[in-house]
């Protein structure tokens, strides 16, 4: 009897190091190929050189924006993705600057921290506006999704670019960009778009949402979608 049990306990360990090996092996096989991805994209990251480009992270002061039902507050959220977005960007050779730092809003002299958004772009001679935030309606819905102003072709075009790149990187979202009447998408004389990272309000998708190594993989995305853009404008 005593035998028996250590020989299943040997099986059950056995098995468990089987396990534990394959899950290390296909961690390391999906790290591998995420880093080749990038250094892909990176290899045509002069597109962005001299690009002057605001990243905005939604909401900041009094308004934290929608809230996940762990808690995930989605300010957070976006300051998170913005930062590793301005990151890319910055390594890419692009002039970037943050709408916010950190919780704190500029209000200026408007004393409206929408208006000192749009403002700033137009201050620094922005080439590019893009705006993150978190989508939140219930936990059904899912899925990142893009919005851009309906008069505006160069918007629509950088929204179907970065929509693509996420579908493509990170294969959990079918939506496609909407055109939506937005202060900070109608007020730019740029490419401007609102870069809905996922539904806070989805239980699974705000796990994700505030994971760091997802944040920075969905930065990614929005930083390929934006050298995609650049590069079609250069053909």
């Amino acid at each position: 009897m005593v035998r028996r049990k250590a020989d299943l306990w040997r099986r059950v360990l056995a098995v468990t190091v089987i396990l534990l090996t394959v899950a290390v092996v296909v961690s390391v096989l999906g790290r591998y190929r995420e880093l080749k991805s990038e250094r892909a994209v990176q290899a045509l990251s002069w597109a962005v050189a001299g690009q002057v480009v605001v990243v905005d992270p939604g909401h900041g002061g009094i308004d934290s924006g929608a809230m996940g039902p762990a808690g995930t507050r989605e300010d957070r959220v976006n300051l998170a993705i913005s930062r590793y977005l301005a990151e890319f960007l910055t390594q890419g050779g692009a002039r970037v600057y943050l709408t916010r730092q950190d919780e704190n809003v500029n209000e200026g002299d408007s004393g409206d921290d929408m208006v000192e958004r749009v403002e700033l772009a137009r201050r620094v001679g922005a080439d590019l506006f893009v705006s993150i935030h978190c989508n939140a309606f219930d936990g059904r819905e899912s899925g990142a999704q893009l919005f851009y102003d309906p008069k505006s072709p160069e918007g629509k075009k950088l929204a179907e670019a970065i929509q693509a790149e996420i579908r493509r990187r990170l294969a959990n979202t079918d939506r496609v960009p909407l055109s939506i009447d937005a202060y900070v998408l109608r007020n730019q004389k740029i490419p401007a778009v609102i870069v809905e990272v996922g539904f806070i309000s989805n239980p699974r998708e705000e796990k994700l949402l505030r994971d760091p190594r997802y944040q920075r993989q969905m930065a990614f995305a929005v930083y390929a979608g934006i050298i995609d853009y650049l590069l079609s404008n250069h053909k």
